[in-house]
């Protein structure tokens, strides 16, 4: 054990209150406040005085302040209430203040600890938490599995892994254990579930290091700990009791968004969706980057208004009489060196460094970032989108960006950079729906990148710029699963990829002149088949890419198959909107949807759509997917042959058919409609 490390030695009870007095190695005692805010779910907090509400915790409810009883028993402490039971080992014989057992939640006690490299408490600043952090430990059960974490390009069961959660721009790659959107709750289909309450990095150790052992280290000087338990969508259902559900979203949400980077031209646009219609492609919302007087590519900011030479006023009339919703792309920086930089900082709108002046985004110097923590900053920003929304008449955002906030960077409200890694997407995503909704009443969609615990009550998310290739594929079906288990309900990806290594060398040039109609079909056409197909079973059917992405650009069978897709998508529209209802996960990975079936569990690249579709995308070129099929009968959607479970099925399927099932005593008539 590092000699930076103070470890837990004995825990008791002070009288009657709800404070547990914890003693640490080094002689320092901690109080923690013992609550159940949620039944089931157990608060360990630091130094709370009883009452304090929380409703200055961006991720957090108002939670009810309900004390835990507190009360001696052999061996240690007793902390109960509705639907908590736990023991804290004290000092004595049985322990030394390290075993900690809820439920199927248990720390190692010695003499057990001592085999392990594992022991809970604090440690000491160090250049990965600054702050210090603490220090938690799991005994990982013989067998079981462990999920959440937020986004994970690298599969969804994090058993054997170390995952690092902070927030980082991924800088289009795919593949890494590294993400945009990190969730600090975790847990395992053995019954417990655990949630950071923080803003900043997260480090879990679970079963690399010991394969029976999980380490998760908090960043920060003060504990707020909610132990959860129950089965999958039980700790699920109290994690979202606890951070938020998602707000319902308008039903043209949930049909065809074409998108791609960039259109360049207000006719370009029109002109997208005229050939879309023209060949029987139905098209609820078209997405445009490239709509102000300034590169995205180029910039990375929201700096500058709309590009009137392209984009003149009034320009989204026209696809209002055609069906069709707007979107545009925004970011939360602003451009060093420009004069709105320079009043906002004089203003004090912007994040600073420790000197005062503004700090620079931690991978971009020519960015700032708008300080969501002053409530002036949060009202001229927020204001700022809600003239574009009504002046643009768009009815969505891409709220892209805000990943990296540097580690020493000071906010209004006096919290650092180290604390807002991961939250900073959070706050900015609450000030864009205040925005959306003042200026739309309700009317309005905002599709995020960053964020962290809360950002699932501000849907949607997606996935990030991943490559056109059919590992970026695999790595984007991997990553909005890994989400949906993280309470991330609503999420979504870019269909067809985001980019090429040729498409995006053209796409940087083209910002020089903004030439409209000059973007070429960039994705494998079998690949962009399979991809839209697999779009139309996913919460958002959302194309996007740095490459043409419309079906239209694309030769036959896959453009038939991709139109066809969304074809199925716009009969499918009613049957998601219904399930988005209940806040749960729309993709539901098999050991959410089949928690106990241990071969469901191991097919860990497929999900049920709702509760009533099979959905198992083909991720390799020839057709082949080897599946795993539930209970029952199961009728196709797209075309296979039906499949009887349980058991797993080899299907081949022709460019037209996709491995999509509905159960069959349900009938397709209960997810279509006309």
């Amino acid at each position: 054990m590092a000699a930076d490390f103070d470890p837990y030695v004995a825990a008791d009870p002070e009288g009657d209150s709800e404070y547990l007095r914890v003693t640490l190695a080094s002689g320092r005692t901690i109080r923690l406040s013992c609550t159940v805010p949620v039944e089931g779910v157990l608060r360990l907090r630091q130094e709370s005085p009883a009452g304090t509400p929380d409703n200055d915790s961006p991720v957090l409810l108002g939670l009810e302040h309900r004390p835990a009883r507190l009360a001696r028993v052999p061996g240690g402490t007793e902390i109960s209430g509705p639907g908590v039971r736990a023991v804290w080992d004290s000092d004595g014989a049985k322990g030394s203040g390290q075993g900690l057992r809820f439920g199927a939640y248990r720390r190692f006690p010695d003499p057990e600890a001592d085999t392990v490299p594992f022991r809970a408490g604090f440690e000491a600043p160090s250049p990965g938490h600054p702050g210090g952090c603490w220090v938690e430990t799991i005994h990982l059960a013989p067998d079981a599995a462990v999920y959440g974490g937020g986004e994970s390009y690298q599969g969804i069961n994090l058993r054997g892994r170390r995952r690092r959660l902070r927030n980082t721009e991924e800088s289009r790659d795919a593949g890494r254990d590294s993400a945009y959107l990190n969730v600090p709750l975790l847990w395992s289909d053995a019954g417990w579930g655990l949630f950071a309450h923080t803003g900043g990095t997260v480090v879990a150790d679970l079963g690399a290091t010991h394969s029976e052992a999980a380490c998760v280290r908090i960043g920060g000087e003060s504990l707020d700990l909610f132990l959860i338990s129950g089965d999958a969508m039980t700790v699920l259902h109290r994690y979202q009791a606890l951070t938020g559900r998602p707000r319902t979203l308008p039903e043209w949400a949930y049909g065809v968004w074409m998108s791609r980077s960039s259109y360049f031209t207000a006719d370009e646009v029109v002109r997208t969706v005229d050939e879309l219609q023209e060949a029987g492609c139905p098209v609820d919302v078209i997405h445009v980057d490239e709509w102000m007087a300034e590169s995205v590519l180029d910039d990375a900011a929201w700096t500058a208004g709309p590009d009137r030479t392209r984009f003149p006023e009034g320009w989204t009339r026209a696809l209002t009489e055609r069906g069709v919703r707007a979107s545009l792309w925004i970011n939360p920086y602003i451009k060093a060196g420009t004069p709105l930089a320079e009043d906002l900082a004089e203003r004090g709108y912007l994040v600073r460094d420790p000197d005062g002046g503004p700090i620079a985004t931690a991978d971009n110097p020519d960015t700032y970032v708008v300080d969501f923590t002053s409530p002036q900053a949060r009202a001229w920003w927020s204001d700022r989108l809600t003239a574009t929304l009504r002046q643009e008449g768009n009815a969505a955002v891409l709220a892209d960006f805000g990943e990296e906030i540097p580690d020493h960077a000071v906010f209004s409200d006096g919290s650092r950079g180290v604390e807002r890694r991961n939250s900073y997407g959070l706050i900015y995503q609450d000030a864009v729906r205040a925005a959306g909704l003042r200026a739309r009443e309700g009317d309005f969609v905002s599709i995020s990148r960053s964020g962290t615990a809360g950002s699932q009550r501000d849907p949607a998310h997606w996935a990030g710029d991943l490559p056109s290739t059919w590992s970026g594929m695999v790595s984007t079906l991997r990553g909005v699963l890994s989400m949906s288990l993280s309470g991330v309900s609503i999420v979504t990806h870019d269909a067809g990829g985001y980019w090429t290594p040729e498409s995006y060398q053209l796409a940087t040039k083209l910002r020089s002149s903004m030439t409209p109609d000059a973007v070429f079909a960039d994705v494998d056409p079998e690949l962009y088949g399979r991809w839209a197909q697999w779009a139309a079973f996913t919460p958002i059917m959302r194309f996007h890419g740095v490459g043409r992405r419309e079906p239209t650009a694309y030769p036959e069978p896959f453009r038939g198959a991709a139109i066809a897709a969304c074809r199925l998508r716009t009969r499918l529209r009613g049957y998601v909107a219904e399930s988005a209802a209940g806040g749960l996960p729309l993709m539901r990975p098999m050991p959410l949807a089949f928690p106990g079936d241990r071969a469901a569990r191991d097919a860990d690249l497929q999900y049920m759509f709702g509760d009533d579709i099979l959905v198992a995308p083909i991720l390799e070129p020839s057709g082949h997917r080897t599946l795993y099929v539930p209970a029952g009968e199961w009728t196709p959607l797209l075309g296979p042959p039906p499949l009887t479970g349980p058991g797993w099925h080899e299907v081949h399927c022709t460019p037209a058919e996709f491995p999509a099932y509905v159960r069959a005593d349900h009938g397709p008539e209960s997810v279509l409609r006309d």
